[in-house]
């Protein structure tokens, strides 16, 4: 009989499938890598989003992009959505359903920090 696996949170379902991904196209690796790293310094600066705000508006403007698109395209979205939806553990009447319903404002101290951890990354 098989153990079953234990249940992942949901930063450990985010890394599994970015590793997923990395090892689909390992040419991406270091493109992902450094993209998840800016992230990190970011959240780290700006606290972290414990009630997923972000990832509820990034679901609704997946929904409702800003474009008119094809069938196909449109799919990759809204099935993007739904993972994100899926991982973070939301249900469905938290997500707002215009993009920026509930959207907040950075302080000044907030935009200063991001602002410097984007500078350092591009001087790289």
């Amino acid at each position: 009989m098989a153990v079953p696996k234990p249940k992942l949170s949901p930063s450990q379902e985010l890394m599994a499938r970015i590793m997923r991904i990395v090892r689909t196209c390992p040419e991406a690796a270091s493109e992902v890598l450094e993209l998840m790293f800016l992230v990190s310094q970011i959240e780290a600066a700006t606290n972290v989003d414990r009630e997923y705000r972000d990832a509820k508006r990034v679901i609704s403007r997946l929904r409702n992009p800003l474009w008119e698109m094809g069938p196909p395209d449109r799919e990759k979205l809204l099935a993007a959505a739904e993972t994100i939806r899926r991982v973070c553990r939301l249900p469905e009447d938290q997500i707002p359903p215009v993009p920026l319903a509930d959207a907040g404002e950075f302080d000044a101290a907030q935009i200063a920090r991001v602002t410097g951890v984007v500078a350092a990354v591009l001087q790289e």
